[in-house]
């Protein structure tokens, strides 16, 4: 105990912003030279007899400030540097970093994409076939139709009228309880889910009621009694990919769910953001509730999020109510942003993206399966591993011991709606890293927590 020596002998049990204030007070009057590693998050902690959060916490409100440095798979070290925000770090500046937390599929570059596409619409913008003006509230007619083939994957009667534009397909599902919900009823979802739902729900004032799942998704059963103890009007469902599990629902699970969904009266929100990455042969529920049932999906995934455009495809009614929401609360889709998008659509840019990123996923999946027998690889299509913690590691700490390491990962409570019981689990996104090198030191470091015999200051002699 030799950094934290005098800090310790104080009275109480410091919080983070006196570990970062004597941190900072240690490296500004030099007791604390240029390129001296700080301990560890836990054994720092042990030191203090506090949390490791707390002390995460510290090192990273210095980190932001630039006085230290994190290091994958070294540590935390002090360096002077020019004080930033963490989000605004350019690339080239996270070098040192590999967020897993967010998930994306950045690891194949979409800057060639994203600019000849932007250059296409500027192009066109320049002919006057870009709308300047403000457009209806379902977007631009030349959007939607460059959309249609994509959307007839999983709404094979899909025309013109049952299309609309979103700001993403977060937007959606914002819009979508705004727009479609009976007062006083509730949204119904997975028991873990994409935390968007969550906030979108919250953000309406809806209440979320987490159905209990099994290894093949929602349980129709457990949907069914839900209905029948609260009024529900929506429930949403990602059949392709569900995130954070990773796994793929079958068509008789589909079918079943549907049958609850039908009994019910309850309109079905289905997310397609990631149904990119797998040939779908099992139905959507546009197809088995054709009155009832919403699909969405968007370019943020299988493009990049920059390219923040979404769609949507369903009857007619609905879809409408859902982009007057939007109309609302954010107006439209900017025109010269819905025809980049389109020249993905249409110029054969996107089949070739999805290819290489396809393929890099498989990849990345095979070596996270390596590493991590524990895993099922049939779950790791969407690029997101659903890893679980040992019970001897609370997972706030061990998300908190791998940041303060140089990774970032999903905590598993993050994607419950009931945070009575949270999960043992962390979402790795596995494919938001760019580099190869920088993965493998990243999951390595994963690996070596996990492997840890004990955690917390029972660990310390």
């Amino acid at each position: 105990m030799t950094i934290f020596l005098k800090l310790a002998g104080r009275d109480g049990v410091p919080g983070a912003r006196q570990v970062e204030a004597f941190l900072r007070a240690e490296i500004e009057n030099g007791d604390l030279a240029e390129g001296v590693q700080l301990p560890p998050v836990r054994e720092a902690a042990w030191q203090l007899g506090c949390a490791p959060g707390t002390v995460s916490r510290a090192y990273q409100a210095l980190t932001v400030a630039g006085l230290v440095r994190g290091e994958v798979g070294r540590g935390t070290f002090v360096g002077t540097g020019t004080p930033q925000r963490m989000s605004h770090l350019r690339d080239e500046e996270m070098d040192r970093f590999a967020d897993m937390a967010i998930n994306t599929f950045l690891m194949e570059p979409a800057g060639e994409i994203v600019a000849q596409a932007m250059e296409a619409a500027a192009m066109r913008a320049r002919d006057g076939a870009v709308p300047l003006r403000y457009v209806g509230m379902m977007g631009d007619e030349t959007d939607r139709q460059a959309a249609l083939p994509l959307l007839s994957r999983w709404c094979p009667q899909a025309q013109l009228e049952n299309i609309a534009l979103f700001n993403g397909a977060q937007s959606v599902f914002s819009c979508g309880f705004a727009g479609l919900m009976r007062p006083g009823t509730a949204v119904a979802a997975d028991a873990v889910t994409y935390p968007g739902v969550i906030a979108a729900a919250e953000l309406s004032g809806r209440r979320v009621i987490g159905i209990e799942m099994d290894d093949l998704g929602m349980i129709p059963e457990a949907l069914d009694a839900a209905c029948r103890a609260h009024a529900i009007s929506i429930v949403c469902l990602m059949p392709g990919i569900q995130n954070p599990t990773g796994m793929t629902m079958p068509a008789k699970r589909r079918e079943a769910l549907a049958q609850v969904a039908d009994r019910h009266d309850l309109i079905v929100l289905q997310d397609e953001v990631y149904g990119f990455l797998f040939d779908e042969t099992a139905p959507s529920f546009a197809e088995l509730l054709p009155t009832r049932a919403i699909v969405s999906t968007s370019l943020s995934k299988c493009v990049a999020p920059t390219l923040h455009v979404g769609y949507a495809v369903g009857p007619r009614g609905l879809v409408r109510r859902v982009a007057q929401a939007q109309n609302a609360m954010a107006l439209m889709v900017p025109p010269i942003l819905g025809a980049a998008a389109s020249h993905v659509l249409t110029s054969g840019l996107l089949e070739t993206r999805v290819e290489k990123v396809r393929a890099g996923v498989a990849r990345r999946a095979d070596r996270m399966k390596a590493l991590f027998p524990v895993l099922d690889r049939s779950r790791l299509t969407g690029g997101i591993a659903w890893l679980p913690v040992p019970e001897n590691w609370r997972v706030a700490e061990f998300c908190a011991e791998a940041e303060a390491l140089g990774v970032r990962v999903g905590d598993g409570a993050s994607f419950a709606v009931e945070r009575t019981n949270p999960p043992q689990a962390v979402r790795v996104s596995f494919c938001a890293v760019p580099g190869e090198e920088r993965f493998q030191a990243a999951i390595a470091i994963l690996k070596g927590l996990l492997d840890q015999p004990m955690a917390g200051s029972a660990a310390m002699p």
